[in-house]
C-alpha cells in the first residue's frame, strides 16, 4: 500500500522580502503544500526529503536568497543555506499564482549545490534575501 502525504501549511511567505528583492507585487499569503506536492517531492528527491522535510518552515521564514528563473517564471524560488552543510542548499519552488484560498502553492523541494547556488546567483536568477 502507498505511503500517504499529509498536506502541510508552512507559515506566512516572506512578501515583503521577495517584492522588495524582485520587485514583485506579491500579496501576502500562507504557503501550503498538497498531499500531491509532498508525495511529489518524497517520491522525486528520496535522498533529500529526509534532510529538506523538516527544514521546510525555517526555508520559507528565512531564505538566505530569492529569485525567479526565467524557465520557471510562475514559481519563486527560496533558498536556504543551514550552518554545517557548506556544500550545497535547500532550494524551495512556490508559485506565484495563489488558490482559491488565498494561498501560495509549493510546487516542489530538493537540494541543490554549491555549484549550482554560484551559477544562479552570477545569471541573476538568485539575489541576497537582504532584510
Amino acid at each position: 500500500m502507498p505511503k500517504k502525504f499529509s498536506a502541510l501549511d508552512l507559515g506566512p511567505l516572506p512578501t515583503d522580502l521577495i517584492n522588495r528583492v524582485l520587485g514583485t507585487e506579491l500579496e501576502p499569503g500562507e504557503v501550503h503544500m498538497s498531499g500531491i506536492a509532498h508525495r511529489h517531492a518524497a517520491e522525486t528527491h528520496p535522498n533529500d526529503y529526509p534532510l529538506c522535510a523538516p527544514l521546510l518552515g525555517r526555508a520559507i521564514a528565512s531564505p538566505t536568497y530569492v529569485g525567479q528563473a526565467p524557465h520557471h517564471a510562475r514559481n519563486i524560488e527560496l533558498v536556504r543555506r543551514f550552518p554545517g552543510d557548506p556544500g550545497g542548499a535547500l532550494l524551495l519552488a512556490v508559485g506565484i499564482e495563489r488558490d482559491d484560498r488565498g494561498r501560495y502553492r509549493v510546487r516542489s523541494f530538493y537540494l541543490i549545490g554549491e555549484d549550482d547556488v554560484e551559477r544562479r546567483r552570477r545569471k541573476g536568477y538568485l539575489r541576497p534575501a537582504v532584510k
